[in-house]
């Protein structure tokens, strides 16, 4: 080979280089356009304790109302763990009528307490989710309701209180919030004699009988948005 093809094909080497390296440029930034938090959600839920979750409540714990399946991402991390292992030890979902508890007290029965630990610690990391509201309902009414029976242990503006294990109410869906008061209210949850909290509620929710009031509460706590 004479110098000058030497020449030739060293600069054709070197603009398909250049060209590979624009292209990989192109495809590095497109990656670049994705949300980061995204990313990590569907790793985090293609891998882990969470995978099994993610079927129902979605990669990135956003939760799906058509499967009654709420957004986990804005529970506490202490009361997430709690019910978990309420559903795993028997203390939750296996009341009669309760069906959706009892698909997920199903899958909880698998759960040792490190899954538990590693599932909580992966929802922790997803990010915060605002809730859109669902339900239509007299906010004005329903925080007078709040403040009455709900702002002792769950806190002003339902921010709760640990040492009551009173969970924070902020950033939940509101059908679930009110889903979960009617059980409480007709017996289907709260009822084991070990679940002490649960009773706590249970009792409470002899006090809103009324839907409409149920649904003003649930619209209020919706209304305030995700905790600061």
């Amino acid at each position: 080979m004479t110098a000058s093809s030497r020449r030739r094909r060293a600069k054709a080497h070197s603009r398909i280089t250049t060209l590979s390296l624009l292209a990989l440029g192109v495809v590095l930034l497109q990656g670049c356009e994705r949300t980061p938090q995204t990313d990590a959600a569907a790793v985090a839920a293609a891998s882990g304790a969470y995978k099994t979750c993610a079927a129902c409540h979605g990669a990135a714990g956003e939760g799906n109302e058509a499967l009654n399946a709420p957004a986990l991402v804005n529970l506490d991390s202490d009361y997430l763990a709690r019910q978990l292992r309420n559903f795993r030890d028997g203390r939750r979902g296996t009341a009669k009528g309760d069906s959706w508890g009892s698909i997920m007290a199903a899958q909880a029965a698998t759960l040792d307490d490190a899954a538990i630990e590693a599932i909580t610690a992966q929802v922790a990391g997803f990010p915060d989710r605002a809730p859109e509201a669902t339900i239509e309902a007299d906010i004005g009414n329903g925080r007078d309701y709040y403040n009455m029976v709900c702002g002792a242990c769950h806190g002003p503006e339902g921010v709760g209180n640990p040492n009551l294990g009173a969970p924070s109410l902020r950033g939940i869906d509101d059908w679930y919030l009110a889903r979960q008061y009617e059980l409480f209210r007709d017996g289907q949850r709260g009822m084991h004699p070990e679940d002490l909290p649960g009773q706590q509620m249970q009792r409470m929710g002899q006090v809103l009988k009324d839907e409409a009031a149920i649904r003003n509460v649930s619209a209020y706590l919706q209304s305030l948005g995700l905790p600061d």
